[in-house]
């Protein structure tokens, strides 16, 4: 029994576990509901609504989440409605196709939670065709489909509002968890770094860093999104204290396992015959394992013991910096500084892990305000809209290109006279993404993934003509692919497939479809593919510069936050981590548009090679701001205050002037940026207190990196061209 428990316990933590639980009530209560009243030609109808619906949902509080149903109760209405009242008229329709979906898509300017409403809308509009275009609806009274739609709609609402008043604080504890799993990743691959073993390519390392960094700040940005919903008046509530404190570790570990003291090929070289790095990736590694089981605690609510097995590692660490710091060794000595600057940042995420258990007592910072993303009035919201509509930004280019795309999806099914042939505009709207490299991944998962499901869908109705069995099956189906959605999509395709083929089946036309659907699919995504290709298409190495300066513009706002603090002392006050936050996030974006351009035609493509150099660049870069970050205290006297008000200037000014370079992508030699020199280790006096000596190494370290950022641009646009 007890191992029972256990099993049960890990299942109800897993973040998927909500989604599942939902869509199986709310599919299995619309098909016992239609099996009782024996009316299966209810079923198609209500189903959709359901999955409509679930495709909406956003993590919220109790009255939050009770605000967006009515919304989108409100906007599927409107949807449902006016399909059904323009059906018959398809000049009107086709026009109002195009600027609806048109103004779908630019309405997810406003938030997240729109945009998936947007999309959600876009889709229920297409099940409503579907619903219409079913033999004997035509002269059926125009709101039986539409109160259908809305009715499965709206059970599926009821379940998630009563979901979230029962179980708010699931959101918050799941999105924490996978917060310190990331966490757990990041800490691990930092240790691989540290192992001073020789031969290795550290810029393999390096990249693989970045892409998890990048995938941590989106599980990030996702928390405190949720936890925006815990606060009031910009204070938490009493029950979310705790969850905005693990929220704030993580945060301050983040920077900690971000921070770089030297470069990892020097330290490498110089300490090859001690064990001193090991030593420190060992407990690092110790330390990663320690948030994976801190996240599995926050996600069972289970009491978080950090326990002693790290003591002695940590006992041995402290005696080996000793060894170095009494060393006579000069190669020691010489890098004696960032070492214990590391093992003081390694020291520290030991202390706060160790408490983590115990969120009472951990530092509370004072502020705890969050960036809230989210309109604050109606009038932002419109203007945030309103910024959108010009042919340069993303959003506007995606919205005119999905809504070409479905006008012509409704032409063809009409020119052709294709049999439920609005399959062809619900595979556009699946697979038509913003960027060309994501629409082709996704094009492919489609096309397999629908094959696979017609192969099973088939073989269901010959294994199990029951309609009893089919029924059971849908509803498995349906789950399974709310359960493989996000992360699995050809085999989530392939489970929706078979649950739209056995309901069917259930008006008696479930074989007819299977060639059908799956010609549909194939036009659904050549419009798809046509359309990224060739309307206004958003080549991500055409606007790989405009990531580059952002991301140097960012990190030179981090650095000048973090070098104010050690003058006004230590604060994680909203600005503060505001600048973090948009530097790794700007970290992040530079990250994934790299991966979407190599994903593009070479003609548009920047050099990979320097495209990849620079991302290694610009991620130590944030790592050297990083550790300084880490370190702040407040220094009451300056004894090198002119060297390091000069080098922080300096460090700035040419940061702000690499990022307009890159942005406007124009070459810049770095013999012109006038870089004065910054002092070696050797070179800083010895009565320098260390936290200046911190400063000035680190600023040594930024300064040294700025020509080759410099001969990147030289290497992107010395002959004004692109790579082709």
């Amino acid at each position: 029994m007890t191992r029972l428990h256990e099993l049960w316990r890990l299942f109800w933590a897993h973040e998927k576990t909500s989604d599942s639980v939902k869509v199986a009530l709310a599919l299995g209560g619309v098909v016992g509901a239609c099996a009782l009243l024996d009316r299966t030609d209810w079923l198609i109808g209500p189903i959709l609504g359901v999955i409509a619906a679930a495709l909406a949902e956003t993590e919220d509080r109790p009255l939050g989440r009770l605000l967006a149903v009515l919304v989108t109760l409100s906007c599927f209405a409107i949807t449902a409605f006016s399909v059904r009242i323009l059906f018959p008229y398809p000049w009107i329709f086709a026009i109002g196709l195009m600027l609806s979906t048109f103004g779908f898509v630019m309405l997810g300017a406003v938030s997240e939670r729109y945009g998936r409403m947007s999309t959600a809308s876009l889709i229920l509009a297409i099940y409503a065709m579907l619903s219409a275009s079913r033999p004997g609806q035509a002269n059926a009274p125009i709101w039986i489909d539409p109160l259908q739609l809305l009715g499965g709609a709206a059970w599926y609402e009821l379940i998630s509002i009563i979901w979230v008043a029962t179980f708010a604080a699931r959101p918050a504890r799941q999105i924490l968890a996978s917060v310190y799993m990331g966490l757990s990743r990041h800490l691990s691959l930092k240790a691989e770094l540290l192992a001073p073993i020789s031969g290795r390519n550290l810029d393999t390392l390096r990249l693989a860093m970045a892409e998890q960094n990048s995938k941590l700040v989106t599980h990030m940005n996702q928390a405190r999104q949720i936890l925006l919903g815990w606060m009031k008046n910009g204070q938490p509530r009493p029950r979310s204290a705790r969850f905005l404190k693990w929220y704030f570790l993580a945060q301050d570990i983040h920077e900690r396992s971000s921070s770089t003291h030297q470069s990892y090929a020097e330290l490498a070289r110089t300490f090859a015959r001690s064990d001193i790095l090991f030593r420190c990736a060992h407990l690092m590694q110790l330390q990663g394992g320690a948030c994976a089981r801190l996240a599995k605690a926050i996600a069972l609510d289970k009491y978080f013991d950090y326990g002693r097995d790290s003591l002695p590692a940590l006992d041995e660490l402290a005696a080996a910096v000793e060894h170095v710091q009494q060393s006579n060794d000069p190669r020691w000595l010489r890098q004696v500084d960032p070492v214990s600057d590391l093992v003081r940042n390694i020291t520290t995420i030991e202390r706060q892990l160790s408490n983590a258990g115990n969120p009472d007592a951990l530092l509370q910072t004072e502020d705890t305000t969050l960036r809230d993303s989210n309109p604050a009035s109606f009038r932002e919201a419109v203007q945030r809209v309103l910024m959108q509509f010009t042919p340069r930004s993303g959003r506007f280019r995606h919205g005119i290109r999905l809504a070409l795309a479905l006008t012509a999806g409704y032409a063809l099914l009409h020119l052709l006279h294709l049999p439920q042939g609005y399959w062809v505009m619900l595979t556009t709207v699946f697979v038509l993404l913003p960027t060309y490299s994501d629409t082709w991944k996704r094009l492919g998962q489609r096309i397999s993934g629908t094959v696979l499901g017609l192969v099973g869908a088939w073989a269901f109705l010959h294994i199990f003509p029951q309609d009893e069995a089919q029924l059971a099956l849908a509803t498995l189906s349906g789950v399974a692919f709310f359960f493989f959605r996000a992360n699995r999509y050809r085999l989530a395709t392939a489970f929706i497939t078979i649950l739209v083929l056995l309901c069917f089946n259930q008006l008696g036309s479930g074989y007819a479809l299977i060639l059908p659907r799956l010609i549909d699919t194939l036009l659904g995504s050549l419009i798809a593919a046509a359309a990224i290709a060739f309307v206004l298409p958003d080549w991500q190495g055409l606007r790989f510069h405009l990531a580059m300066g952002k991301t140097l513009s960012c990190s030179g706002l981090y650095l000048r936050e973090v070098l104010n603090q050690y003058r006004a002392g230590k604060d994680d006050h909203l600005p503060y981590r505001v600048a973090r936050r948009d530097a790794h996030n700007a970290d992040a974006e530079l990250s994934l548009t790299l991966a979407s351009m190599l994903g593009e035609p070479d003609q548009y493509r920047v050099t990979p090679e320097a495209s990849f150099r620079f991302l290694c660049a610009s991620h130590t870069l944030l790592a050297y701001i990083s550790a300084l970050g880490a370190h702040r205290e407040k220094i009451d006297v300056w004894q090198r205050s002119e060297l390091v008000d000069s080098a922080c200037l300096q460090a700035s000014r040419t940061l702000a002037q690499l990022a307009e370079a890159f942005e406007a992508r124009r070459p810049v030699q770095a013999e012109s940026l006038g870089l004065q020199a910054m002092p070696e280790l050797d070179d800083i006096p010895a009565d320098t207190s260390p936290q200046e000596r911190r400063i000035i190494r680190q600023l040594a370290l930024i300064t040294h990196l700025l020509p080759e950022l410099a001969q990147l641009t030289e290497t992107f646009w010395g002959r004004q061209q692109l790579s082709r």
